[in-house]
């Protein structure tokens, strides 16, 4: 829905109200890291994606992209990050089995230090769960799922009793909320509500004290702009987005700071992930567009002090840090492949 107000200047002029709310933020200084600390490992003889370190940082699990003909298949690797060796979990003839137009993995679970969940998708829209022993190099379990129903599932999840904290909210509305969006503390929510007369406003939720802010007015046609959050202290730091161009915005006292803005391919398609969080700092991952398209993304710290941008790993795919915060598992573009590095995760000016 679009609002108008009218004023008189020499004639009746229209006026929209519900203007980009971060158009006319200036945007806030930030400075730039690196990462200082040695390469572990380098894989450059494939084209390797996704990955993921243990619980107790001994394995990371990634996944290998192969084309046989126009079929693209997964192979799932898993590296001892104490031997540097690779196993491999599923070749690429066990990954077919899988495939209606292709196999590929959808995503990685450590269910414990040394059990792996794959999801793997046929392409369409049914898939199945492959659990391994990661030490072992077996197959524990094999479940057929289907993608649809998976949705449903994670969205009753994700949705904790909470109509009696915000009774002013429908039941309906506050699930899918809750479902889209992302918590930044116990009983504590940043969500959008993304439901038919709805506001789609950036809101604050409080489980505990029964509050709730509105962080950002936004305007209704930007269904699905709220792509991540977390808190620090005081301060919410979200990630917006809209058409092509997105907006990292700090939350602090009642006042929005602009920290960054940039450009990306989709934004229904853009996530922020937290790669690891201590009391003094975030560090984070933007993606900036589908898996499927040739990305780039953005690796960022936040701090007391600011945002600071990690600049020299990229251009990168993917990444991801171990619980610690001391190693870094990168998916990095090398030709129209993709390395994986292992490094030491040491920030630097």
């Amino acid at each position: 829905m679009r609002h108008w107000v009218w004023v008189v200047i020499a004639a009746l002029l229209p006026v929209p109200v519900w203007a980009n709310p971060f158009v006319s933020l200036p945007v806030m200084p930030s400075g730039e890291v690196s990462v200082a600390g040695k390469s572990i490992i380098v894989l450059d003889d494939g084209d390797y994606v996704l990955p993921l370190f243990s619980p107790d940082s001994r394995h990371l699990a990634f996944s290998r992209v192969i084309h046989e003909g126009t079929v693209e298949l997964n192979e799932i690797l898993v590296l001892d990050l104490k031997t540097l060796k690779v196993k491999t979990l599923l070749d690429s003839r066990s990954s077919r089995e899988f495939a209606v137009y292709k196999s590929f993995v959808s995503g990685f679970v450590w269910t414990s230090a040394t059990t792996l969940k794959a999801s793997i998708s046929d392409g369409d829209v049914n898939g199945v769960d492959l659990v391994f022993d990661a030490v072992a190099g077996s197959l524990i379990e094999k479940k057929p799922i289907s993608f649809d129903d998976e949705t449903a599932r994670k969205k009753a999840a994700s949705a904790p009793d909470l109509a009696a904290a915000f009774p002013a909210i429908p039941p309906l509305v506050l699930e899918n909320a809750l479902f889209n969006g992302y918590k930044i503390g116990e009983m504590k929510f940043i969500v959008q509500k993304n439901y038919w007369q709805q506001d789609n406003h950036v809101w604050y939720l409080d489980a505990g004290r029964k509050a709730t802010v509105k962080l950002v007015e936004i305007p209704d046609t930007w269904i699905y702009s709220l792509r991540g959050a977390f808190a620090l202290d005081k301060d919410f730091v979200l990630f917006m987005a809209y058409q092509r161009e997105a907006y990292l915005v700090r939350y602090r006292d009642g006042r929005l700071d602009l920290l960054y803005r940039f450009p990306v391919k989709y934004y229904q398609q853009t996530a922020m992930r937290v790669e690891y969080a201590t009391g003094n700092q975030v560090a984070f991952q933007i993606s900036t567009g589908p898996s499927y398209e040739r990305r780039e993304n953005y690796f960022f710290v936040y701090d007391r002090k600011g945002l600071k941008k990690v600049w020299d790993i990229v251009p990168f795919y993917d990444l991801d840090a171990n619980n610690s915060g001391k190693l870094l598992g990168v998916s990095s573009w090398n030709g129209d492949k993709r390395n994986l590095v292992v490094k030491e995760l040491k920030l630097s000016r």
